[in-house]
């Protein structure tokens, strides 16, 4: 998957035209077979169910890059915060987020996940994830 844009310079980056404040945090997977199950079950989050383009969002993997979401706010602006298998201490917050249930601080909208290898693997899950996104973007059931 190509497609995606993963941050890997400290704080010196360039986000594609179409990036529509889309921020997803998660930690790439050591184990090739877990990354590919990763990085399919964003796609098919954002290309198939939410009929976005990838373009839209900025992927930023944990493992190479530590990345503070204050940093990224000073050169973007940031409407929703995903958070896959990640802790809001390691994006440099100290808020408190209860994992599928969409929650707005200042003004930006956080949604905490389980990391995707786990979400493929339980259905309830994906449902509870699909229920938030579904209120995050505005979708018709």
């Amino acid at each position: 998957m190509n497609d995606f844009f993963i941050l890997n310079k400290p704080y010196s980056f360039e986000v594609n035209p179409e990036f529509s404040g889309f921020i997803i945090f998660y930690k790439k997977s050591s184990v090739e077979k877990d990354a590919e199950i990763q990085l399919n079950l964003l796609n098919k989050l954002i290309q198939n169910a939410l009929k976005l383009s990838l373009e839209q969002f900025l992927l930023i993997d944990l493992n190479t890059q530590k990345v503070r979401l204050s940093d990224l706010r000073k050169s973007l602006v940031i409407k929703k915060c995903f958070l896959f298998g990640v802790n809001e201490s390691e994006i440099g917050t100290n808020i408190v987020i209860s994992k599928y249930k969409l929650n707005t601080v200042a003004e930006i909208q956080f949604l905490k996940a389980d990391a995707p290898e786990l979400l493929e693997q339980n259905k309830t899950l994906k449902n509870q994830l699909w229920e938030q996104l579904q209120i995050a973007f505005n979708l018709n059931s």
